[in-house]
């Protein structure tokens, strides 16, 4: 059973657009990439939304286009209503070259995110495409890139001084693909966020970045999680030179169990990156990790936490994770990647104790071998208390029954903040399974509800917009969706919704 946002597919936004003239199939187009959020069922819900996005720019999503459908969205970029994200699951050379090898721009567009593009083994040319100018964020997964890809994108870093986010996944042409980039990195002073994912790299990538960050002060964070080994060597060897002072602290990596005291010692600074990733085993020194956790749990810079073990790990740290998320302030996402066996359920539900006294903690994933009674007693009575988290996954191998579903749904019925739930269950028809799913539908729309009344200005007047916001202020999936749909930073949408808040009639 899993559960997100309900979306509809807009029929009427272009009639509800009098300057807007395209022909009809742009027209058809755009509708069909454009996601509107079902805030309500009154008629201004729609008219609400084609505000927005006349004043922000809007967000279009297609699994896949062809070399027509490329032509024409070309032709939506250049002519249509403001667009501010495009997404695409999946598009091949041909279709990217039509829509994007120009010298056209699209102010308005600032952010791309390209889950599949099939390169042929050909160049994607991405320094030649004119409507990725003005992109402050780019996600670029590719498969058969050609030999001059990564060239490609170091032309493409020099060129674009607005860019703020870069994300490549799959492949980058190697460890000398890389290189090249580091090249163009180390001379960017613009450049915030840069990724990379799904790919197999030598250990010398830890250093080779190291030393770009030495003469690149502007970047906050490199993430290499998931495509370097880390070897301790190497790690301390960095860690023992003036040279690379703070350098971890904006390098995001997966830190091996032999460098727990290290990473203790950096947290003990606040020198380690704001999103933690530590892999780990049942071996682990009792000490070692007894000053981990107390470290841990004082840190105020942390944001997210994920634990990655593929052995049985849970109870050597069930303790120490339960004291970090009593104590935490700060954490706003935990994934812990260990499986909790029938004999460890009673630690798992202190874990969800202690869950109920947090009030930073908006998503959180565990895997567990079987959903006990006790384990969906304790889910529910966190759920009915808790008003932070927004996005809970339960990933069991046993399947929960019915019994078990109707448990949680119980101390669900008066929360309003989550909006996202996953477990696996073996009735996916079954009467507890569809009144969560009705659950989470009432949440997205108070909180797309919420949004919306937030970005269009607070009217005091709008008496669903006010309920909405009351209900649900206290969401981070909230602060996302103000951010998702203005392209404000965190901060400046935490601003607004108190803004909001506080016009409020009392």
């Amino acid at each position: 059973m899993a559960h997100e946002a309900v979306m509809a597919i807009s029929t009427s936004f272009l009639s509800d657009v009098a300057d807007v003239k395209l022909p009809t199939d742009a027209k058809e187009l755009f509708e069909n990439g454009l996601e509107v959020y079902e805030c309500n069922d009154e008629p201004n819900g729609t008219a609400g939304f084609t505000r927005v996005i006349l004043k922000y720019g809007a967000e279009l999503t297609y699994r896949e286009l062809s070399v027509t459908e490329a032509s024409v969205l070309r032709r939506v970029l250049s002519m249509g209503p403001p667009v501010r994200k495009l997404f695409l699951q999946q598009i091949s050379l041909c279709p990217f070259k039509v829509a994007f090898h120009n010298q056209e721009t699209c102010p308005s567009l600032k952010e791309v995110h390209f889950d599949l593009v099939e390169c042929e083994g050909k160049a994607l040319s991405v320094s030649r495409c004119g409507m990725f100018r003005s992109l402050r964020s780019l996600h670029l997964c590719s498969v058969n890139p050609g030999s001059a890809f990564a060239e490609d994108i170091a032309s493409y870093v020099r060129q674009n001084r607005l860019l703020r986010e870069l994300s490549l996944c799959t492949s980058c042409g190697g460890d000398e693909g890389v290189a090249t980039l580091m090249q163009a990195l180390a001379g960017n002073d613009t450049l915030k966020r840069f990724s990379l994912a799904d790919m197999e790299l030598s250990s010398d990538t830890l250093t080779g970045f190291a030393n770009m960050l030495v003469f690149n002060s502007a970047l906050e964070m490199v993430n290499l999680t998931d495509v370097c080994f880390v070897e301790k060597d190497k790690v301390l060897s960095l860690l023992g030179q003036e040279l690379y002072a703070g350098v971890f602290k904006r390098l995001k990596i997966q830190w091996p169990e032999e460098l727990l005291p290290e990473l203790t010692a950096l947290l003990s600074v606040e020198g380690c990156c704001s999103e933690l990733s530590v892999s780990v085993t049942p071996s682990a020194c009792e000490a070692v990790l007894r000053e981990f956790f107390d470290v841990l749990a004082a840190d105020k810079t942390l944001r997210v936490l994920r634990f990655l073990s593929n052995e049985d790990t849970f109870e050597a740290f069930a303790d120490g994770i339960v004291s970090g998320l009593r104590r935490t302030t700060t954490l706003r996402a935990v994934n812990i990647g260990m499986c909790v066996d029938s004999a460890q359920a009673r630690q798992l539900i202190d874990l969800l104790d202690a869950l109920k006294e947090n009030r930073s903690v908006a998503k959180f994933a565990i895997s567990t071998e079987v959903v006990t009674p006790e384990i969906a007693t304790s889910l529910s009575e966190l759920l009915a208390v808790n008003n932070t988290l927004n996005d809970v996954a339960i990933f069991n191998y046993c399947e929960i029954s019915p019994g078990e579903v109707e448990t949680i749904v119980k101390g669900s019925k008066t929360n309003y903040t989550l909006t996202s739930f996953v477990v696996y269950s073996e009735c996916n028809d079954s009467e507890g399974v569809r009144e969560m799913a009705a659950i989470l539908q009432r949440n997205n729309r108070l909180k797309n509800k919420a949004a919306e009344f937030v970005v269009l200005g607070a009217d005091a007047a709008d008496e669903i917009g006010v309920d909405a916001l009351r209900k649900v202020h206290s969401s981070d999936a909230l602060v996302e969706m103000v951010q998702r749909l203005t392209g404000r930073t965190r901060e400046e949408a935490l601003e607004d919704i108190q803004a909001a808040l506080a016009s409020l009639p009392s």
